[in-house]
């Protein structure tokens, strides 16, 4: 059991690497189910030790969890592709909590450099940078899952990314309301 979870655990790692695809993953409903499991178990950790967040993060985070499986499925569907939906949306999950330790306490430490433009001016450049760097390689991973998912290029991917992001901070904005100026609603 401990060896199938490192060798899971490996694909992941390999997957954020850029060296394999979601199609190295089973095609395990359980197994997504236990990967959202921990995706959200680490966020709410996270997220509760980090000072000023949001006060309705928890619906943010089931809204937007669900958004990006709707998403997936739809768009899925739409491509002829409807089998990969569960390793896709392993993959995704699976990569994007490797980067949860690494983006909220980052994210908390920033916060208080967004209140304004005059208090962004004075954020540590290290910082943003980290930041930046974090960001830009989650896009690439989360975008390399969906172009060998839907067997597109890169650039496709990391337009289908951006434009799922989009419409998830809109629809939510529509839905809950803008957060006031400051606050962010997490990765």
């Amino acid at each position: 059991m401990l060896a199938n979870l490192r060798a899971l655990f490996g694909v992941v790692v390999d997957i954020v690497l850029l060296r394999r695809g979601p199609e190295h993953l089973p095609a395990s409903p359980a197994l997504l189910g236990i990967v959202i499991g921990i995706y959200l178990a680490l966020y709410v950790l996270f997220t509760v030790l980090m000072p000023n967040a949001l006060p309705n993060w928890m619906l943010f985070l089931v809204a937007t969890t669900a958004f990006v499986l709707l998403w997936f499925r739809i768009s899925l569907v739409l491509a002829k592709k409807p089998e990969r939906f569960v390793q896709t949306s392993t993959a995704y999950f699976a990569a994007t909590s490797l980067f949860l330790p690494l983006l909220v306490p980052l994210e908390s430490v920033l916060r208080p450099y967004l209140a304004s433009q005059e208090a962004m001016r004075s954020a540590p450049a290290m910082l943003v940078l980290s930041g930046a760097a974090i960001g830009i390689w989650g896009l690439v991973v989360q975008s390399h899952v969906v172009r060998n998912a839907f067997e597109w290029n890169l650039f496709r991917g990391i337009l289908f990314i951006l434009a799922m992001n989009f419409l998830s901070a809109l629809m939510l904005g529509l839905v809950f309301g803008v957060p006031q100026s400051g606050t962010t609603t997490g990765p």
